[in-house]
């Protein structure tokens, strides 16, 4: 879902949360925005292919640019940070 989509859909009410999401194949951070129900909708390109940030910091401007929701980060290497 590219950007445009994700704002409608905030603005909707469709959209309760966005969790970002460590990505182990690009060692960037990835977007997934998250409905009532559950459902997942990842940031995409024009193209479909989900889109990846080179820093924590980066993907959480980019969940700003969409709208004021709550940030969730969910790291693959939550083991090594304690």
């Amino acid at each position: 879902m590219v950007l445009s989509e994700c704002r409608q859909l905030l603005a909707d009410k469709t959209i309760i949360e966005a969790r970002l999401v460590h990505d182990f194949f690009s060692a960037g951070w990835g977007i997934n925005f998250i409905d009532a129900e559950g459902n997942e909708y990842p940031i995409t390109d024009t193209y479909g292919i989900p889109c990846s940030y080179d820093s924590l910091k980066q993907a959480e401007n980019i969940v700003h640019q969409v709208g004021d929701c709550p940030v969730y980060v969910d790291s693959l290497f939550r083991f090594s940070e304690r």
